[in-house]
């Protein structure tokens, strides 16, 4: 885990050895997709990641226009520690959804930038947290392209960036004021987390300071359930 400088999230998770590996080299955050889609998960299977999951990490939840009551069930039975937004949630959505939560419970509203009044606007959404991304028509993310980082204003409020952020420009999006780096495809090898990928990234982002590693060799020690 990082105290100080960029947090990375690795997103994504559907299998034991992604557990191991994020178990391994410590991002963050880890993202598990309850969206349509090749990575979406179902909560009892969520649940089994979670419990392999070093309690230390938090997990992210992503949801594409998800009924509230899914997503408190993931929430209720602690699978998740906060909640991404990705599809077209508005102000009413998120308050309501606010107020079913417990007080401070955080939620990431994701922003697909296509035009400088998209950013302005999420400002004022009453998130914790705002995600931008690349925009793709029919896509709501996980297209793997990047986008005019440019395009994001000055902003009190902590963002993460994503979309197709990978080792080639990764040290380009160090410099922006993005608090967190999000990654998936990029961190993947025909479809699939791998451990190597994940490792150089975060050793990158982490260039400044030891990464963390504990017991790499033992999966037992890196596939740890939670008591």
């Amino acid at each position: 885990m990082n105290s100080k400088g960029k947090k990375i999230k690795i997103c994504g998770l559907t299998r034991r050895e992604d557990i191991l590996a994020v178990n391994t080299w410590k991002p963050d955050y880890a993202g598990f997709v309850f969206a349509p889609g090749k990575r979406r998960l179902t909560g009892t299977k969520a649940q089994e990641l979670r419990d392999l999951m070093l309690p230390e990490i938090p997990a992210v939840g992503v949801f594409v226009n998800s009924p509230i009551e899914d997503i408190l069930s993931l929430t209720g039975k602690g699978i998740i520690d906060l909640i991404q937004l990705h599809g077209d949630e508005d102000r009413d959505y998120l308050m309501e959804l606010k107020s079913c939560l417990a007080p401070g419970f955080p939620v990431i509203k994701a922003i697909r930038i296509r035009q400088a009044e998209d950013r302005k606007e999420a400002e004022n959404l009453p998130a914790d947290f705002l995600l931008f991304d690349t925009y793709t028509k029919g896509l709501y993310g996980g297209s793997g392209k990047t986008f005019d980082w440019s395009m994001i204003p000055d902003i009190k409020k902590p963002w993460f960036l994503a979309g197709g952020i990978d080792s080639s420009n990764i040290r380009q999006a160090m410099k922006t004021k993005a608090f967190c780096l999000d990654l998936s495809s990029s961190v993947e090898t025909d479809g699939k987390k791998d451990p190597q990928k994940i490792k150089e990234i975060i050793q990158t982002v982490r260039s400044e300071q030891p990464c963390q590693k504990e017991n790499s060799d033992s999966t037992a020690d890196n596939l740890s359930p939670k008591h």
